[in-house]
């Protein structure tokens, strides 16, 4: 079974103040989507994300601990030949917990649709396809502040951080690329996205994102289900925030994670789990760490 593997992002953080890490596990993350069947069967599907983060982890006084759990329903569409339509419905349930106290919110968060065009793809290019085949899809898209986006810093019973928020305020665009190589079954799967964020309502701009990946995987066939393991890396970089116009030094950041993950695939269904840990980063001056996070998700072809 041939596969793409389809990722636009998901990540890591935030700080104890307003003046937070731009990679986060808030509604600025993108999406990681983990491995796909490459067919043309419309997709729907539900899956399962959960983030933890440690901001300033040596002090006994400012430490923070930020988890990220995210439900979110997903579709993939082919309205025409070689087009590809996907959209996602986030819904977050979000907890900070500080030597003070603890501060919970849940609620739906930003949506996003992305779109992608096929302009590569041996197998429906060539009447007799070679012993590798390669898949390109480019595109783009948007993501809508459908999540709430409103903090009140001298409010004590709120959460100061325009990260710990379920969406962003603002209206942000995507660009992507996807490249698969397939060899039997064998496969490598490339991914590049940038992510542009506008100001919000309350004056703020998260900062632009890059992502990477890069996974190698194999399928092995067991009667009439594939089972596919894979591993790879993760890469992102964040741009610093502006606040009022003002560049906010303590934002943005870089990150380098390992993933190992395992997807089951049948003609009707798929189940995947993926897990990342992180090789190496430095999120807001060195003040946020993430921690290790998992995928789970479940989607029906028809």
């Amino acid at each position: 079974m041939k596969i793409r593997y389809i990722f636009c992002l998901l990540f890591t953080l935030t700080v104890f103040n307003t003046r937070a890490c731009d990679i986060c596990g808030c509604a600025n993350s993108g999406a990681y989507f983990g491995l796909l069947p490459q067919s043309n069967k419309s997709l729907i599907g539900v899956r399962y994300q959960r983030l933890n983060f440690v901001t300033h982890p040596d002090s006994k006084v400012l430490r923070t601990e930020e988890n990220f759990n995210v439900a979110e329903l997903y579709a993939r569409f082919f309205p025409i030949k070689r087009v590809q339509v996907m959209a996602f419905l986030p819904y977050r349930t979000d907890q900070q917990v500080t030597s003070a106290d603890v501060k919970k919110q849940n609620g739906f968060g930003d949506a996003t649709v992305l779109a992608n065009y096929n302009v590569l793809n041996t197998l429906m290019d060539k009447e007799n396809s070679g012993a590798f085949t390669h898949t390109l899809l480019v595109g783009g898209g948007i993501k809508l502040p459908t999540g709430k986006f409103k903090f009140d810093e001298n409010n004590p019973l709120q959460v100061a951080n325009a990260n710990f928020q379920l969406g962003t305020g603002s209206t942000d665009f995507i660009l992507n690329a996807f490249y698969t190589l397939n060899k039997g079954d064998w496969g490598l799967a490339t991914n590049v996205s940038r992510k542009f964020n506008t100001t919000n309502s309350q004056d703020y701009k998260f900062g632009n994102q890059l992502f990477g990946t890069v996974d190698l995987y194999k399928s092995f066939r067991i009667g009439k289900v594939s089972l596919t393991p894979s591993v790879g890396f993760y890469a992102e970089n964040a741009e610093h925030g502006t606040q009022h116009g003002e560049v906010l030094d303590l934002t943005g950041g870089r990150l380098l994670n390992g993933t190992a993950g395992v997807t089951l695939f049948t003609d009707r269904f798929t189940l995947g789990v993926n897990a990342q840990k992180p090789i190496t980063q430095k999120s807001s001056s060195g003040h946020v760490v993430a921690k290790e996070r998992i995928l789970v998700q479940l989607g029906f072809l028809f």
